[in-house]
């Protein structure tokens, strides 16, 4: 036995039913619903396995109904442009003692260096940088990460694009060094793995600032090198790297164009008005974490954002919800 589930924006659940296999093929009924509203629909699919089995198997699909015109859930705070301008005078006032490190990157026309700079609060940002092995100017590219960890960066990820052609910086999230074995990563503080909980409750204390101000510091890095070609300057990203891309978008003026896949971080308060929301998680029963949650959710710094942009999102995506 097969059974169904419609969800509206990943959480109002509209239809549910059982599906009829006896004769081969089964149909969702009267699957047409109709929506008064924007939303993203979400239909799962299970079954609870035959006799003797302990998991159950399942299938998704999504659709979208007027998806240009979802707005945000939440008001955008009005003291949000003031918050971010005041951040970054307070990174400006950071010298930024870029320390760059030669290394092998595995490839003979590739120029590969780790890089560290400084951040507010005694903070680091930590990262990789890789450049094609010729005179010239070169089109930037800002690599941020998606969540977990931390974890080491690999060199591919910048030695890649450099033999392409690009002035490549990846970094990382997280205050620590990208070029570490794995045990030095599996050794960190527990708490350091949980980081998306620390500061969730207080917009000055979250974990979430310094990253940002990390990710806008190392565009600023690229934006001064003298081998930038002074055109294009991309930052991109998957899951918490999107998230990060579209917040430094809406940040700095120099970023030309804009490539993130599923987006993390989006509709924070969307659990409040009938949207799953996704990682980071924060939980919607706590309004102090609901009004931090929105000086660092990426559709308020949408509206900021000039450059050319090119958003995927997964219709059936659970981790960071299409709406």
């Amino acid at each position: 036995p097969y059974t169904y589930t419609v969800r509206k924006n990943n959480q109002d659940v509209i239809k549910t039913g059982a599906l009829d296999f006896s004769s081969g093929r089964a149909t969702i009924p009267n699957i047409e619903v109709t929506l008064d509203e924007p939303a993203m629909v979400y239909v799962q699919i299970s079954t609870a396995g035959g006799a003797g089995s302990t998991s159950g198997t399942s299938m998704a699909l999504g659709a979208a109904v007027a998806p240009e015109r979802l707005q945000p859930s939440a008001p955008r705070p009005a003291d949000f442009d003031a918050f971010w301008a005041a951040k970054i005078r307070r990174l400006k006032a950071v010298p930024e003692n870029a320390v760059l490190t030669p290394a092998d990157g595995g490839k003979p026309d590739v120029e590969y260096a780790t890089i560290r700079m400084d951040n507010v609060g005694g903070a680091h940002v930590y990262g990789q940088l890789a450049k094609p092995k010729r005179p010239g100017k070169f089109p930037a590219l800002v690599i941020l990460q998606w969540a977990g960890g931390p974890y080491p960066l690999q060199k591919q990820w910048v030695t890649d694009r450099a033999a392409e052609g690009w002035l490549a910086l990846n970094i990382e999230p997280h205050d620590v060094p990208g070029d570490r074995p794995q045990s030095f990563y599996d050794a960190l503080p527990q708490e350091l793995k949980n980081y998306h909980t620390i500061g969730r409750d207080d917009r000055d204390k979250s974990y979430f600032l310094k990253m940002y101000l990390a990710d806008y510091r190392a565009v600023d890095y690229l934006a001064r090198r003298p081998d930038w070609d002074g055109r294009t300057l991309v930052v991109m990203g998957t899951s918490m790297g999107g998230q990060q891309s579209l917040a430094v978008a809406g940040l700095h003026p120099k970023i030309t164009h804009v490539v993130v896949n599923e987006p993390a971080g989006c509709d924070t308060n969307g659990p409040l008005h009938g949207r799953a929301s996704g990682y980071p998680n924060w939980p919607p029963d706590d309004p102090r974490v609901m009004r931090t949650a929105l000086y660092f959710d990426p559709v308020n710094f949408a509206p900021r954002i000039k450059a050319t942009s090119l958003v995927a999102i997964g219709f059936v995506d659970t981790v960071t919800p299409p709406v």
